[in-house]
């Protein structure tokens, strides 16, 4: 306890200030030593990620970043027979599900929710593919093979990678926030504002990556690609 006379700090125990000799009152052995900077400090470190500690805030903060359909479709396709986690380390995903959004739709499926990086880099990839394919196919067999194969391979692989990606895509998005946050009323703000859907987003990058990867493929592809 502290004295009340000259705030030295003694044992519970004792009945006199070792310092200025003060008596203690029953009243001053009762009451908790006042707070500090360095007490104030200990009460102030909140564990990070405490918002994501369980299956049960795992799924409502899964819930609140992808919306309605969470419930309805993605819950079941990600973690069917399993617990909700946030751990992208665990083997318990259902890894086999398929996004019928994501083959019919593709990267304007990723903009629409908000996989802006995703669908940038899919798009550039599959762009350099198809360039190479141009020159080492040649134009005959490219004219037969190559344009329907591009298209072929790039539905598929939205539509069986789809669900992952997006999986992956809301766990770095929900770590980011409750590691930045802390407040629950701003998390589910922040939740709401970067998860969720998007059509002027689908709308307006999907046409900017169209229109970047015609611009490379203009600039790189043999001169007969325009002529077929």
């Amino acid at each position: 306890m502290f004295c009340n006379n000259c705030n030295q700090e003694n044992s519970s125990e004792a009945g006199f200030c070792s310092k200025c000799g003060h008596q203690f009152s029953d009243v001053q052995a009762q009451t908790p030593p006042p707070l500090t900077p360095v007490n104030i400090s200990k009460d102030a470190q909140i564990p990070q990620n405490h918002s994501a500690s369980s299956s049960e805030n795992a799924d409502a903060l899964l819930a609140a970043f992808v919306g309605e359909k969470y419930d309805s479709f993605y819950r079941d396709k990600w973690f069917k027979n399993h617990e909700p986690t946030l751990n992208t380390d665990n083997k318990k995903f259902n890894f086999q599900s398929f996004n019928l959004a994501g083959f019919f739709l593709g990267s304007f499926w990723f903009c629409y929710r908000k996989m802006y990086l995703a669908a940038f880099l899919i798009i550039m990839g599959i762009t350099v593919i198809d360039l190479v394919l141009m020159y080492l196919l040649g134009m005959e067999k490219y004219s037969m093979l190559g344009q329907s194969l591009f298209i072929g391979v790039w539905a598929g692989f939205a539509g069986v990678m789809g669900n992952y990606f997006y999986l992956n895509h809301s766990v770095k998005k929900i770590k980011k926030i409750t590691d930045t946050y802390t407040d629950s009323a701003v998390i589910n703000e922040q939740l709401a504002k970067q998860g969720g859907t998007s059509w002027v987003g689908s709308i307006g990058v999907t046409l900017l990556l169209i229109l970047l990867s015609g611009g490379i493929t203009y600039l790189l592809a043999p001169e007969w690609y325009w002529i077929v």
